[in-house]
């Protein structure tokens, strides 16, 4: 009989966005080799991105309990609909006749923007998921209580289901593993918390580290990050990385590029970078480093493309719609897309951007995205704008891509440099040893559940 294990995680399909997956990837292979995936999902997310096409993703068969989760964000757009309708009572579009009235609904609409961004934060600690933490609690409880599970998996973000892992280990006593997907404190893109709640955060990261019977990491920084911060707990700290899915990246490969203009793929360079960008500042910085190639060498305006497939925050959102009208048509953001068109743009392309503006000192050494992975399995070649840290590493390791400093002057080196890579190299493979293949990598936390699991622990 296979092993049963208890897998809370928030990001799950219909959930979207790179978080699912990591833990997706796990549930798909984990049954492989004798352990049975049991999710713990909300059942009704307020993330910004749910794709219910997603669900087809879940491997036939696999158990899910859904939880009720009650976030912010359900309050927010209740209110962002009223005070439409307060602006619009009609249901019409704003016209001449009622500029106040479209004023009004406006300015209360940015008043209780700002004033969101600013309460929620404290309000909900640890993050906005919060209030999903007691469903997510009762669904895994009565998930034992029908078939008694072996070992419990959490993944963060977002840390609340942590807290909920934390309590299930103490109702049905059996191993635990938390997963940092990203590091909680001293993540480089994480808005700065007051001092209470910086405190109310290193106290719970505490909690987790020390109740958990291992904590797996992303990175080897930050693994060593984490035991340098606890090295009472050293031991405990495990560097399980992401990867890339071969069966995925190799179903169904198009015959020719994905739908689009014409005139923008043929006889170009197209560089892509598939994925969200976080931070406030990254795009400033490429758009900087194209200019200033464009500046020493004009014809490549003719030659280069590139395509950014994602989701902005807040501050590259503003800087897009500030300056991208500039870059026209070399640049240009095509927003999210559903996976398989964004699969299927990377295959179409020359090669692959990372970018991550944050120092090493802010802690952006210590990230290698999801994306990065699938670049690999996709055999890109990789231009990585990012400080020296895990990218880098991975990089060096497999003696493949660029790697620039993030600067004007580092990106406009890097796409000199890789364009002129493409050209003079024929095919290669990233990872010919398949070192970050998801199969490999899923049986890597295998060990671990196997070592966790003893005979002490077996159900009651």
């Amino acid at each position: 009989m296979p092993r049963r294990l208890l897998i809370v995680a928030y990001f799950f399909p219909p959930v979207g966005g790179v978080g699912v997956e990591r833990t997706l990837k796990h549930v798909t292979y984990l049954p492989e080799s004798g352990w049975q995936p049991v999710v713990i999902a909300p059942r009704n997310s307020a993330y910004r991105v749910v794709d219910e096409g997603s669900l087809v993703r879940i491997p036939p068969g696999t158990e899910v309990h859904r939880a009720l989760t009650f976030e912010p964000a359900h309050a927010r757009r209740l209110t962002a609909r009223v005070l439409g309708r307060r602006a619009h009572p009609s249901g019409s579009a704003p016209s001449a006749a009622r500029p106040s009235s479209a004023e009004i609904g406006g300015r209360l609409r940015d008043a209780a923007n700002t004033a969101w961004a600013t309460v929620i934060p404290l309000a909900f600690f640890p993050d906005q998921q919060l209030l999903w933490v007691p469903g997510a609690i009762i669904a895994g409880w009565r998930a034992h209580r029908s078939n008694p599970v072996h070992a419990i998996y959490s993944s963060s973000p977002p840390v609340s289901g942590h807290l909920a892992a934390m309590v299930l280990q103490r109702l049905i006593d059996r191993p635990w593993i938390a997963d940092f997907r990203d590091p909680w404190i001293g993540n480089a893109f994480a808005p700065e918390l007051p001092t209470l709640h910086r405190r109310m955060q290193a106290t719970l990261e505490r909690q987790i580290v020390t109740r958990a019977d291992a904590v797996v990491l992303a990175t080897a920084e930050l693994a060593e990050q984490y035991a340098a911060r606890y090295p009472s707990f050293g031991s405990r700290f495990v560097h399980i990385p992401n990867g890339y899915d071969l069966d995925e990246l190799q179903k169904d490969p198009p015959t020719a590029m994905p739908p689009d203009d014409p005139e923008h793929w043929a006889g170009h360079f197209h560089l892509i970078h598939a994925g969200s960008l976080y931070g406030e500042q990254e795009l400033n910085t490429f758009l900087d480093g194209v200019g200033e190639v464009l500046k020493r060498r004009p014809e490549l305006g003719d030659r280069l493309r590139v395509d950014f497939v994602g989701w902005f925050g807040a501050g590259n959102a503003a800087i897009a719609a500030r300056r991208l009208p500039d870059f026209e048509p070399v640049v240009r953001h095509l927003g999210l897309r559903p996976r398989p068109e964004a699969i299927a743009r990377q295959r179409g392309a020359d090669a692959a951007l990372v970018l991550i503006a944050r120092d090493s000192a802010s802690g952006g050494g210590a990230f290698a995205p999801t994306k990065m992975y699938e670049y690999l399995g996709l055999d890109l070649p990789i231009l990585a704008v990012a400080p020296h840290g895990a990218i880098r590493d991975i990089l060096d390791e497999l003696d493949w891509g660029v790697a620039v400093d993030p600067t004007a002057l580092g990106v406009a080196d890097g796409i000199e440099r890789i364009m002129a890579m493409d050209a003079e190299s024929g095919h290669r493979i990233a990872d010919p040893e398949r070192r970050y293949e998801r199969r490999s990598i899923t049986g890597r936390l295998v060990d671990l559940l196997d070592t966790l699991s003893a005979p002490s622990k077996e159900p009651r």
